[in-house]
């Protein structure tokens, strides 16, 4: 076992340095551009932007890492975001920005894809469920201390740009120091979406609603803290907690709908989200401390709706299903991801910065109501037929073979020195 997870530990460390610039520029690049004067829905187009190439990039990357392998696709996705950083740093403009945010959301499904591949690799069935925590809790950690690196130079400067290059080429570093591994042939077949929203409204519904509410935040949360006069490092602690505060009641959360019926748990949450959301639009008149609190029972709450949304519908489905659901319900998700940030930016000129909020307040009063006209229409599973939660990150469905439950290699699965075998067997490098 121990073999097993020092196998992984280079991917992951990988995995940190690049989401450490990834997570600090998302949040540069939206205080930069209205730093430029442009407004919010300038800003709302950038991050529409980027998820639009994340979803591209879920498409075809993995298309060449069974090609060219784990090493050489993140390698070459590295020094793509890096080359996109530098002539970013040139040109600072909505049109040219919108277009490298499109870049680098693809190249960042690719160093997605390319870890979570990597990592199914590297271990057998047993060991899944560990590295499925360890994963979550890596990527979000990387993403949450991020946000602190705005304090590391003045934001109207180069040097924001130049940390996020080093960052992304010094990623691969780690990975270049591993036996390369051959692509993993998984198939990632899209269930039929008409068919899911057939049998199990809700979790697609929740999955749109869950992309609506956390791009906008990502986008557009740190010019609503901007724009109520709060420092860079303010900003910082109020972008690094909420993320970390995510990580906080996965479990909790999801040991109470394994317990409880889903169903309920998903309004029960949704409806704790509103009242936090509607509380944060009256954060103007709030000390620091109290609307920081808040936001981190914000990120505790609003990340835990995307993968109770997905283990709510493979509840309707059976086992064999589950990859096929999950692409669909990613691909919701993504949707919900580019048009939240077109939308958030209205509400905000409207309502002022706080709107923001306001608007996630209204999603999820609106998706409190979808879920009570179900509850009156349906009849709900009992406890006994639901299935285990899923603390699935929103990043590709590649994530979801990590999970011991997934039915990829039941077949196969190995006893524990084979385990250790396993990551660098001779049929996983690379013929040059």
């Amino acid at each position: 076992m121990r073999k097993v997870f020092r196998s992984v530990i280079p991917p992951l460390i990988s995995l940190v340095i690049v989401m450490l610039g990834n997570g600090f520029f998302t949040t540069f690049a939206s205080l930069r551009i209205s730093i430029e004067g442009y407004p919010n829905i300038v800003i709302g187009l950038l991050n529409a932007s980027y998820y639009a190439g994340l979803m591209l990039g879920a498409i075809y990357v993995e298309r060449l890492i069974k090609r060219i392998g784990h090493i050489r696709s993140f390698a070459i996705m590295a020094s793509i975001n890096s080359l996109i950083i530098v002539i970013q740093a040139m040109m600072i403009g909505p049109i040219t920005w919108t277009i490298f945010r499109f870049f680098t959301g693809f190249c960042t499904s690719g160093f997605f894809i390319a870890i979570e591949s990597w990592l199914l690799l590297s271990t057998g069935v047993k060991s899944r469920g560990r590295l499925l925590s360890l994963y979550m809790l890596t990527l979000y950690m990387a993403q949450g201390l991020g946000q602190f690196i705005l304090n590391a130079s003045p934001l109207v400067s180069l040097l924001p740009f130049a940390i996020t290059i080093i960052l992304s080429s010094l990623s691969v570093i780690p990975v270049s120091m591993m036996k390369s591994s051959g692509p993993v042939l998984l198939d990632s077949s899209i269930t039929n979406i008409f068919q899911i929203l057939k049998k199990a409204p809700l979790g697609p519904i929740g999955c749109f609603v869950s992309g609506l509410i956390m791009s906008s935040f990502y986008g557009l949360a740190p010019i609503f803290a901007k724009e109520i006069n709060l420092s860079v490092f303010q900003i910082s602690q109020i972008m690094g907690f909420t993320i970390l505060g995510g990580l906080l009641l996965q479990w909790p959360i999801g040991h109470l709908s394994d317990i409880f019926n889903r169903r309920k748990v998903i309004i029960g949450v949704t409806f704790v989200l509103m009242l936090v959301t509607l509380a944060l639009y009256q954060s103007h008149y709030f000390h620091f401390y109290a609307l920081l609190a808040l936001m981190i029972l914000f990120g505790g709450i609003s990340f835990t709706l995307y993968p109770l949304s997905i283990t709510y519908t493979c509840d309707h489905f059976s086992e064999k299903k589950m990859v096929g659901i999950t692409c669909a319900l990613l691909l919701i998700y993504g949707v919900g991801c580019i048009i939240g940030p077109l939308i958030s930016p209205l509400f905000m000129g409207y309502f002022g910065s706080a709107g923001l909020f306001l608007y996630m307040s209204i999603l999820s009063a609106l998706f409190i109501l979808i879920c009570m006209w179900r509850v009156l229409h349906s009849k709900p599973l009992s406890e006994e037929e639901q299935s285990d939660y899923l603390p699935l990150p929103r990043a590709t469905s590649m994530a979801l073979y990590l999970d011991p439950k997934s039915d990829f290699g039941e077949e196969d699965e190995l006893d524990e020195d084979e385990e250790d075998l396993y990551p660098f067997s001779e049929e996983y490098e690379d013929e040059d």
